[in-house]
């Protein structure tokens, strides 16, 4: 029996966590069986880099999602997968209305990475249109229990075809990563002898940097904070640090593909989002041994981490909370120390190999189900057709 085939849509290779993701469960699934294509709307960008190097990319020449239906559809006709997996809104509602376009029979597994409340850029018809393509879907993935909930209450899904599946994080591979870098130097922007703070996300309003910088700013210690990501708040965040005279100890080199050798060498790790998915970033630094604090905003953060045991949850846009926790953290170095071993420990929960595991057995299931329908519905056709004769 031939592996099952899986296709995986991405609208682009944009340096995101939802690109990182998908392109580590196309590296991790053919080892639980399944064989993975990529198709995505335009082959070139910084999430290229993470990419396996034999992974077959199917790049269809644009970035207008609506202008590219016509050709995913053509893909999926020509390609014949027997499960099709796809994450973002916009993404995921192109992909529904492909598959239906090419007639397909296989199943449509659409993820979702974020609470749909608190995002201010999601109007009333890209709402009715996700709400549209997620009830009519085989199967939807929620990223967090929180963006599960929402899901089933905002937009009427049934609660057994929605699935919790957190992120797949190389978790190992980092730990191994960040205990060969502490043997070298730091890193560009890292000054020996001062503590670091270190934050990793697209400097976007989601991300929260602005509050970050606030806090940062009530520090009395002589710490640096290393932002690392790119993003078109970068001008605005910028201006706030000279506004506020911290210019001098924050370091912004824009996107970085391996952040390894930067959590290696800080001592406390931040995410200030005003809204997650899940926090892929989080289970990064716990796995670099790094303490870490997040604010416990809608809704992945609460799902990781554990209040005061595998790290600390701050209130979100509470500048004062998150200033407290920092300046906690950096002066209880041993009580740090104990959340960064409890949190390395826990994040072992999130290695590539076992959620990738979670994903195969759920496309297996989607394909099976999808199988048994198709049979049910030949075998009425044929009772239909044997009542009729008699």
């Amino acid at each position: 029996m031939s592996e099952p085939r899986v296709l995986i849509w991405l609208s682009d290779l944009g340096g995101g966590g939802a690109q990182r993701t998908m392109l580590n469960l196309a590296a991790t699934l053919p080892a639980q069986g399944l064989a993975v294509e990529v198709a995505v709307g335009q082959a070139a960008g910084l999430a290229r880099q993470w990419a396996a190097p034999n992974l077959q990319f199917h790049e269809l020449g644009g970035s207008r999602l609506a202008a590219l239906i016509p050709s995913l559809a053509r893909l999926i006709r020509s390609r014949k997968p027997d499960a099709i997996l796809s994450t973002m809104v916009d993404a995921n509602v192109a992909v529904y209305l492909a598959a239906k376009l090419a007639g397909t029979d296989a199943p449509i597994i659409l993820r979702e990475t974020n609470s749909h409340r608190a995002r201010s850029d999601l109007g009333f018809v890209r709402r009715q249109l996700a709400g549209y393509a997620y009830r009519r879907g085989d199967q939807v993935i929620a990223l967090s229990e929180g963006v599960r909930g929402e899901l089933i209450e905002d937009m009427g899904l049934v609660s057994d075809r929605i699935v919790t599946i957190p992120n797949p994080v190389g978790v190992s591979a980092i730990a191994r990563a960040a205990q060969q870098a502490r043997d070298g130097a730091p890193p560009s922007g890292m000054v020996p002898g001062r503590p670091h703070i270190v934050a990793v996300g697209r400097l976007h309003r989601q991300k929260g940097i602005d509050i970050l910088f606030d806090a940062f700013a009530k520090q009395q210690s002589d710490a640096r904070l290393i932002v690392l990501g790119e993003g078109p708040e970068r001008a605005t965040l910028e201006a706030q640090a000279q506004r506020l005279g911290i210019s001098e100890r924050v370091f912004m080199p824009g996107f970085v593909a391996d952040v390894n050798a930067y959590l290696a060498h800080s001592d406390l790790f931040v995410l200030s989002s005003r809204w997650e998915g899940f926090g892929h970033v989080i289970v990064e630094a716990m796995a670099a041994g790094l303490p870490v604090i997040a604010t416990n905003c809608p809704y992945g953060p609460a799902d990781i981490l554990r209040h005061n045991e595998t790290g600390w949850l701050v209130p979100p846009e509470d500048a004062n909370a998150l200033a407290t926790a920092m300046s906690y953290a950096l002066g209880e170095r041993a009580d740090a120390r104990r959340v960064a071993a409890a949190g390395a420990k826990a994040a072992e929960r999130y290695e590539s190999s076992c959620v990738a595991g979670e994903y195969a057995a759920m496309i297996r299931e989607a394909i099976a189900r999808r199988k048994s329908l198709r049979s049910a519905g030949k075998l009425a056709g044929r009772n239909l057709l044997d009542s009729a004769k008699l």
